[in-house]
């Protein structure tokens, strides 16, 4: 199944938020400049939030502040800057802040580091599940996608920043402050958060109730294999279709919506879709661990030169080679749950099983017939002919395999991540390494800080650590 979720439409435009004057207010506000905002923005006056209709109107708004993740325009997104960290993209402005996240040299001051507009997010979802139990209770799927989303949001914190997140909230004029949490920690009560959203939908035979199920099912595999629950993960998403996509659409008539990806590689030209090796001093360098992802000509990440494209891209800081992606233009959905997610899941429970025969099945069975991703159809690919020997081949290549499927959605740096925490590999071993282009050399970090903001918490002081 596979559909644009008109549940997940809404941009976070004026239009949204007309419905209450009293939240008009919000629709006018640049969100990527409130780093000054309280970080659980959940307090609303009951007057503005005692209705169906507004109950419903912070439903969308929320779906709108989580689709900031991902689509941001030009902006500093967590997807964006989570594949700058890893070997999907290249820093190519002027900024030291940005440099810093793709040299992964990140201090808790860096300005770039997309956390206030993360754990914003959280608050407004909670804010609107309170609102649409209390005045839509029987709105099943639209509750259920709430809870799935603020799930979402949680994992995406635990698998892009250090351990020590505090997890706190504002609802009901009742502040409570989060103590840092572990990594794990965030991922259990994501994973609490997935399995609201499922008993909700389950028993349901209404076609938006089981489409919200089955993309609760593949987050929830995601959070599951995060936790080194392999066979769980499969089992959870064995019912999903590979054609299924749960899609965040953007608003043509909102630039401030536009697919983030996009507007980071062909607006501002921020970033660069990354490669192997790059130039440095005229002369090829090679990047140590960093997948091809425009060498390898591979269908599913299409990828051309700025030169080669009309109008020419050139990079914002104009002298890195600038290149383009050609997944998705200015407003193609971002997939946030694929079934391609739940093969991968699948296959992933057969290397750690040592089924590594299975495993290549698998994989050449999503190249045989590539679903969708997004509106992109990739064509089909040769078999992998080799059934790799040992597991640490396995994971080689499954993560290699992974790495085209999922390029650009939010998933390489938790998975290159997992790679140190569960398969016993060295960072140095895993992320982009030696002369980086811009001068010096590739730093060692593997995860966002929690940053300075985060500071105004008497309970935070730094995260616990900035372990994988």
């Amino acid at each position: 199944m596979s559909r644009i979720e008109n549940r997940a439409r809404s941009a976070v435009a004026a239009g949204t938020f007309i419905a209450l004057a009293s939240l008009t207010a919000f629709a006018c506000k640049d969100y990527t400049k409130e780093l000054l905002e309280p970080e659980n923005p959940g307090i609303v006056d009951n007057s503005a939030a005692g209705s169906p209709a507004a109950a419903a109107a912070l439903r969308v708004g929320a779906i709108g502040r989580v689709k900031l993740l991902a689509n941001c325009s030009s902006y500093e997104c967590l997807w964006s800057q989570a594949g700058i960290m890893t070997d999907e993209f290249k820093n190519t402005d002027f900024q030291n802040t940005r440099q810093d996240v793709d040299q992964r040299t990140l201090t808790t001051d860096n300005g770039s580091i997309p956390y206030t507009s993360v754990t914003q997010a959280r608050g407004f979802v909670i804010t609107a599940i309170d609102a649409m139990k209390k005045y839509n209770p029987t709105a099943m799927a639209d509750i259920a996608e709430l809870y799935m989303l603020l799930g979402f949001v949680e994992m995406s914190l635990a698998e892009d920043f250090c351990n020590g997140i505090p997890l706190g909230s504002a609802l009901n004029g009742q502040i409570v402050l989060g103590k840092p949490l572990t990594n794990a920690e965030v991922y259990a009560a994501a994973l609490a958060h997935l399995d609201s959203a499922l008993a909700i939908t389950t028993g349901s035979s209404d076609a938006g109730v089981i489409f919200i199920r089955n993309a609760a099912s593949i987050i929830k595999g995601r959070i599951l294999v995060n936790l080194g629950q392999y066979s769980a993960a499969a089992t959870a998403v064995g019912g999903v279709s590979s054609a299924f996509q749960y899609l965040w659409t953007s608003d043509p008539a909102n630039n401030s919506d536009d697919n983030g990806i996009f507007g980071n590689i062909m607006l501002s030209h921020r970033m660069s879709a990354a490669d192997s090796f790059d130039l440095v001093g005229g002369a090829k360098n090679v990047i140590k661990n960093a997948l091809p992802f425009f060498s390898a000509n591979d269908p599913r990440v299409p990828i051309k030169s700025g030169n080669d494209v009309n109008p020419k891209v050139q990079a914002e800081d104009g002298s890195t080679p600038h290149f383009v992606q050609l997944i998705w233009t200015r407003d193609d959905p971002l997939p946030v749950a694929s079934g391609i997610d739940a093969r991968l899941f699948e296959a992933e429970a057969q290397l750690q099983a040592n089924n590594f025969a299975g495993m290549l099945a698998t994989l050449n069975a999503l190249r045989a017939t590539p679903p969708k991703i997004s509106n992109y159809q990739p064509t089909a690919m040769a078999a992998l002919a080799t059934v790799p020997a040992t597991k640490d081949q396995a994971a080689t290549l499954f993560f290699r395999e992974k790495g085209f499927w999922t390029y650009g959605r939010g998933q390489r740096l938790g998975d290159l991540r997992r790679m140190i925490r569960q398969y016993g590999r060295t960072e140095d071993n895993v992320f982009p390494k030696g002369v980086y282009f811009k001068g010096g050399l590739y730093g060692s970090d593997v995860n966002f800080p929690v940053p300075d903001a985060e500071k105004v918490n008497p309970l935070f002081t730094g995260c616990l650590d900035r372990k994988a």
